[in-house]
């Protein structure tokens, strides 16, 4: 009976997350969600995540709410949330052996593992994979509960393990110590344990066989031996951060283990770098040098570390990607690796945006392995370009989104800068959301910078960026924004941004001060609150500076070009437009920046005409009642106005309207009046944020957004925006809000 109540009061202190629709989670501790697991006789599945992990986001976001989900793991397990770094998550973590962020972990109701599935994944994979948990037959746990004394195949059984990231390091250990010195000198152990025995010159395998060494070389060959230790040292010198005192120690282990290529590891690393350090004209002088002297009777270190080191950039240099081309040549006339050295001359062309030239090189690498009995690891990639090269032809692009449960029902849209008509923002047609989903097609001529957005009626309920590129794409809602599977403009333009070390830091830097019980209106807060902003701003400008100076495909620079502002006035290098303009002609873009400059230079110079001291420029609008009102009779009527330009959508200007309420209460009896010009283009909008804000003042439009004369007369290129006038029609202040309003009103109501 004690035994009853001591279980029952256990799971008294668990609390479900969420009585949503999606997956609900206990909180508590993990002997709480065991004991409930062995009283419902359930599986346990534990999603291990991090704050910092993006797939876990999405996953959280907008996965594990979805019902279909939330039916199917509801019904066959008990579901557990652990951060795998607070908590009990580091001791679980070790438990199950998590080494990558999101790991989904099955266990039976004793803590033993059952099954497992590493990273994001959509709805219809996670119900999969619990379903597989539930199979026996399907289970991993059993790859790890097998004994070793049934497997027939134990090299087989280990490779399987590493595959499906399981634990291997005990099974393999026993494994190998357990076979005879003839067993251990044979070239497939010593294979498995080049595969499976880790990159550092240390641990279990490393010693064994540096124990070993003369045994393993005359049963081997030297060179196998002696490649063996130079890879590994070479890794510990590669990851050593160039610290000094530690390459002196790896160069003092490798001499005192008898070892004589320390030099040739330290020269091998030189090269390298001066890729990497982009010193071309240093490797082109040193890289005959280095063939001459360690590559004749090794061409692995020709094919690897040269080859594949100029062919890797060969795309910044001319001259390097001619030295390039000469070494393929070199290789393929010794037919060594013919086929993999036509793919990396592909894959270069292909990141170079030269896709015909790319699949010329793949299909040589395919023909290559067919006719001499290879396997084809490269027909996959020349089906891909041949579909990529005809989607470029056609222009045709087509988005399947997926990730969309929380907007059923809403339209999908997508808007762009006009390729044609220059300067002018389009609209796509939209399209409806039906079961999280949604598929919009359309045609490009060239890689187009877009947003999109998701639309109930005519209110936006989220919106982000997008390249519309051709071909045909896997889209999937993560963390905040769109991620365009397999997309290469989408990755250079956003998604690797997202994984960039100073935004990722900055961007969780403002999440975390935004967490906390903050008051927006106060003024050191929104100080805080721009600093942060400036940070993100700061580490998206690094971000795009390098993808610009290091990327290859001339139309991936130009979209970071002008995704990150990098022609604007503070950020634009001298000579970069005309440059693009060499590599690209006459690009849309590249107009489009003309024009915005243009209106820019427009807008500044009527900016000047509305400043202090300057007479206002009368104008007649109408408010929503459709009755018209001329500035120049208000100004007659009071001491003093403010003209506010704002609009329905425009976060700022909402956010100010409260204060600006106030200060209106305060000062409307004494002689202050506001005209508002809304820059909303659709009637309702205008009509409901007002109402919705109870907008006491004269509220006034014409609905043509930033094309207004009005707005073109004031040189209005932001919102917030205001001008303070005196009854005579002289404006006495600008960009006045908030505090620096009331100061102005106060000095001037003395």
């Amino acid at each position: 009976m004690k035994k009853i109540i001591l279980t029952a009061l256990v799971l008294l202190t668990l609390t479900i997350v969420s009585f949503s629709q999606g997956i609900n989670f206990e909180h508590g501790n993990w002997a709480s969600v065991k004991a409930k697991a062995k009283q419902e006789n359930k599986i346990i599945f534990i999603d291990f995540y991090t704050s910092w992990c993006g797939p876990c986001k999405m996953l959280s976001k907008n996965v594990f709410p979805q019902k279909a989900v939330g039916d199917f793991y509801n019904k066959h397990f008990i579901n557990y949330k652990i951060d795998a770094e607070k908590g009990e998550g580091p001791k679980l973590v070790q438990k199950f052996g998590v080494k990558a962020y999101p790991t989904l972990i099955f266990s039976d109701s004793n803590g033993e593992f059952l099954h497992q599935g590493i990273g994001g994944m959509q709805a219809d994979a996670l119900i999969e994979l619990g379903k597989a948990a539930m199979n026996p037959d399907k289970q991993l746990g059993k790859l790890l509960k097998e004994n070793s004394d049934d497997i027939k195949d134990m090299p087989a059984h280990l490779r399987k393990l590493k595959r499906e990231r399981l634990p291997l390091n005990d099974k393999y250990e026993t494994y190998i110590s357990s076979l005879s010195k003839k067993e251990l000198l044979t070239p497939s152990t010593f294979d498995l344990m080049v595969e499976l025995g880790g990159k550092k010159a240390t641990g279990f395998t490393f010693d064994l066989i540096l124990k070993n060494k003369e045994a393993f070389t005359a049963a081997l060959g030297n060179k196998k031996v002696d490649d063996y230790f130079y890879n590994k040292y070479l890794y510990s010198v590669h990851t050593s951060g160039s610290k000094k005192e530690i390459l002196e120690s790896i160069y003092k282990e490798i001499k005192g283990n008898g070892f004589d290529f320390s030099e040739k590891i330290k020269e091998t690393v030189l090269l390298t770098r001066y890729t990497y350090k982009e010193e071309h004209d240093k490797f082109l002088q040193e890289a005959p040098k280095y063939i001459e002297k360690y590559t004749k009777n090794d061409p692995e270190l020709k094919y690897k570390n040269v080859f594949m080191m100029a062919c890797k950039h060969a795309n910044k240099n001319e001259k390097l990607k001619a030295y390039a081309l000469q070494l393929a040549e070199e290789l393929i006339n010794a037919d060594y690796k013919v086929a993999s050295v036509n793919m990396y001359l592909g894959k270069s062309c292909a990141e170079a945006g030269e896709l015909k030239q790319a699949l010329s090189y793949y299909q040589k690498a395919s023909d290559y392995s067919k006719k001499n009995g290879l396997k084809d690891e490269y027909a996959k990639s020349v089906e891909y370009l041949k579909k990529q090269i005809k989607f470029n032809e056609l222009g045709d692009y087509t988005f399947n989104i997926q990730g969309l449960d929380k907007y059923n029902g809403l339209d999908f849209k997508l808007f762009y800068y006009s390729d044609i008509e220059i300067g002018e923002m389009k609209e796509s047609a939209p399209v409806k959301i039906v079961d999280g989903k949604c598929c919009i097609k359309g045609k490009v001529n060239t890689p187009m910078a877009a947003g999109w957005a998701i639309y109930d009626g005519d209110y936006m309920k989220k919106r982000g960026n997008i390249i519309l590129e051709p071909g045909e794409f896997k889209v999937v809602l993560m963390d905040k924004d769109l991620t365009v599977k397999n997309g290469k403009y989408n990755h250079y333009a956003y998604q690797r941004l997202r994984d960039y070390p100073s935004y990722k830091k900055s961007v969780k830097n403002l999440e975390d001060y935004k967490s906390k019980d903050i008051d927006y209106n106060n003024r050191v807060v929104r100080v805080e609150l721009s600093k942060l902003h400036e940070a993100i701003a700061n580490s998206k400008k690094e971000y795009y500076t390098l993808i610009y100076t290091k990327n290859a495909d001339p139309k991936v620079r130009m979209l970071v070009f002008y995704i990150g502002n990098l022609w604007g006035k503070k950020n634009a290098p001298d000579g970069e437009i005309e440059k693009l303009k060499a590599e690209l002609g006459d690009h849309y873009l590249l107009k489009t920046i003309a024009r915005f400059n243009d209106d820019s230079k427009k807008r500044k110079e009527m900016k000047a005409t509305v400043v202090a001291g300057k007479q206002i420029k009368p104008f007649v609008a109408r408010d929503l009642n459709g009755k018209e009102f001329s500035l120049e009779k208000i100004l007659k009527k009071n001491k003093y106005v403010l003209v506010e330009f704002w609009a329905s959508w425009c976060k700022p200007c909402r956010a100010l309207i409260p204060h600006l309420k106030q200060t209106y209460k305060q000062y409307r009896k004494k002689g202050f009046e506001i005209v508002s010009f809304s820059l909303d283009k659709k009637g309702n909008l205008w009509r409901n944020a007002s109402e919705k804000e109870e907008i006491p003042w004269i509220n006034t439009s014409d609905l043509k957004g930033m094309k207004s004369p009005i707005v073109k007369m004031y040189g209005v290129n932001g919102i917030p925006d205001s001008f303070l006038v005196d009854r005579d029609g002289k404006i006495v202040g600008s960009h006045l809000k908030g505090e620096k309003l009331d100061k102005a009103l106060e000095e001037l109501f003395k």
